[in-house]
């Protein structure tokens, strides 16, 4: 652990523990901006709790609660209730609803 300003740090293997991500996902966050990192030398330092905040959806339960089964039963369910595709729609159409559906949780 490491304290900058105040503010508890944690290396890129730390942060991919405490998310129960792989480091090179802390690297992307990092990178696309979800995260806000410093170096130290050749180390990234994330804060703490930034990590904490995107390791738990907006829903507050950690994905790594549900079950295989749970999945696919709520997979399911938003097939059965999903209307029949929009005649000429693209398989990246498709795609994007669903990582939309997913990141968003609609419906729910």
């Amino acid at each position: 652990m490491h304290v900058v300003d105040g503010v508890e740090m944690v290396d890129v293997r730390e942060a991919a523990r405490l998310a129960s991500r792989s480091p090179e996902t802390i690297r992307r966050w990092v990178w696309s901006g979800k995260v806000h990192a410093v170096k130290d030398g050749t180390k990234l330092l994330i804060p703490r709790r930034e990590v904490e905040l995107q390791a738990v959806p907006e829903g507050g339960e950690s994905r790594s609660t549900m079950t295989l089964a749970e999945w696919i039963a709520v997979r399911d369910e938003r097939v059965a209730r999903r209307p029949a595709a929009t005649p000429g729609a693209s398989a990246r159409d498709i795609l994007l609803e669903e990582r939309y559906e997913r990141g968003y949780g609609a419906g729910s």
